[in-house]
């Protein structure tokens, strides 16, 4: 078996599984893995791993420069990452106030009330340092 094959879940389908693997690589390493490398971590064979690349291709879950062995990336990778590592943080971002279920609520109880403006003076739009008249 291959070193990352461990890690990965059984129960996952073997496209998930490279996508997994793959984008796990880049993010460790800094640069795609190698076709071989998915083989191993898969414990496929290398046609099977090239076949689940170019699959993973064909359905725009990654993107691949022609002619190189090594250009491989996954659209959004680096945008997860953040938006992971910064709700690990506590921070809220926009996408989780449409799961309402994720969302802690907003402290609220020591905001300062506003104050209700019952009239608002007017102002000549010529003199804009003039003291209005109420």
């Amino acid at each position: 078996m291959g070193a990352y094959s461990e890690v990965l879940p059984a129960a996952a389908s073997r496209k998930q599984q490279a996508l997994d693997f793959i984008s796990e690589y880049i993010l460790e390493h800094g640069r795609s893995p190698a076709m071989r490398e998915i083989a191993l971590a898969l414990d496929v064979s290398d046609t099977r791993a090239k076949a689940l690349v170019k699959k993973l291709a064909f359905e725009k879950m990654i993107e691949r420069a022609a002619g190189a062995q090594r250009a491989i990336t996954v659209p959004g990778l680096l945008e997860r990452q953040l938006l992971d590592r910064m709700r690990q943080l506590g921070v809220v971002v926009n996408e989780d106030f449409a799961n309402a279920d994720r969302v802690r609520p907003l402290p609220q109880g020591h905001l300062p009330l506003v104050a209700i403006l019952e009239h608002i003076p007017d102002v000549d739009a010529g003199d804009l340092h003039a003291t209005p008249t109420y």
